[in-house]
């Protein structure tokens, strides 16, 4: 790695570090024993549920990147092919971004299958799995536009009808692409620019190379049970606690794309983005926020409490199958190494 790589590296990880400690700070550290007495009233059945169908999606992974390694003309073993996505899961828990290069080197270690090309698989699953994440934006938008204005409009304290901020949203977006194109020739030169567009452009190539993939049908079943898996993680936790019982379909698919946005944002495990990100969306839906004020930290704050009780079960889903999957790797690397 080059010196200027190095460098940008450890700055992203100091970054994503004090980024998540300030979060934490900010809605946590206040006041952490409330947070302790709040977890006590959390129906935890339905955690142990979020985490079972949690796990069946690291199971789907493993089984769709059997799919892509196949179409590569290699072979991996199902067993080992889940661990080694398990083991990357793991890893992000501490190292932001670090999971695909241990999922890769971890499959590399006992299949043999090149790490140039499993990063290859990567890209594809990140197209797909950006590709989903906007559709469940634009569903979610869709659905929820009413709760998104309105809390758009009290947040900014503005007394006007809904319809007088979506015309107002439309204008910005216009005035926003008049702006484009009429500085599009300095907006080429930017290197932001270019980093956008070398992004577009892979993710022509990754759809390009779905069409190599020789069951197709595997591929999509794997991929959208990955996403029905990740939903019903949070929307059976909304009967965790009664204040969010009532939330609907709806609103599950709001609270994932808000979610997948918190993941997104490269701190360890998304400790703090979620749950600021879900939060958010839960103020948007009227559920409870006991920070109205300084003088309410000590107020019971289901708003704050559901995204924690969420990150804890994709949390242990990422222990409990990463410690599995690095002993499945583990004693089949030993196998290999004694038969061979």
């Amino acid at each position: 790695m080059k010196e200027g790589e190095k460098n940008n590296h450890i700055f992203k990880i100091v970054f994503s570090l004090a980024f998540m400690l300030i979060i934490i700070y900010y809605f946590l550290g206040k006041n952490p024993d409330s947070v302790i007495r709040d977890l006590k009233l959390v129906d935890y059945r339905f955690v142990i549920l979020s985490f079972i169908f949690g796990g069946w999606a690291y199971v789907n992974r493993g089984l769709r990147w059997i799919v892509l390694i196949d179409a590569l003309g290699y072979k991996s073993s199902k067993l080992n092919s889940v661990a080694a996505v398990s083991v990357g899961y793991l890893t992000n828990l501490f190292i932001p971004r670090a999971g695909e290069i241990s999922r890769c080197t971890a499959l590399n270690q006992v299949e043999k299958v090149p790490v140039d090309k499993l990063f290859g698989t990567i890209l594809v699953e990140r197209v797909i799995d950006f590709s989903m994440l906007i559709i469940i934006m634009l569903i979610s938008v869709l659905l929820k536009s009413g709760e998104i204005i309105r809390s758009f409009n009290e947040y900014q304290k503005i007394e006007r009808e809904p319809s007088n901020t979506k015309f107002i949203i439309l204008g910005s977006i216009l005035f926003i692409g008049l702006l484009i194109y009429l500085f599009r020739n300095k907006i080429k030169k930017n290197p932001f620019y270019n980093k956008v567009k070398q992004f577009i452009e892979g993710l022509k190539e990754g759809f390009t190379s779905i069409k190599k993939i020789k069951n197709k049908t595997s591929f999509w079943l794997h991929t959208f049970s990955i996403w029905a898996m990740y939903f019903l993680m949070t929307y059976i936790c909304f009967q965790c606690i009664e204040e969010t019982s009532h939330l609907t379909i709806s609103d599950g698919l709001f609270l994932l794309f808000l979610g997948g946005i918190g993941m997104a944002i490269p701190t360890p495990g998304g400790i703090g983005s979620y749950h600021l990100m879900v939060m958010i969306g839960l103020v948007a839906l009227q559920i409870p926020n006991g920070f109205v004020s300084i003088e309410k930290y000590n107020e019971y704050n289901p708003a704050m409490l559901f995204p924690i009780i969420i990150w804890f079960a994709q949390s242990l889903v990422a222990i409990v199958m990463g410690s599995i999957g690095m002993l499945v790797l583990f004693l089949s690397k030993k196998k290999s190494n004694v038969a061979s």
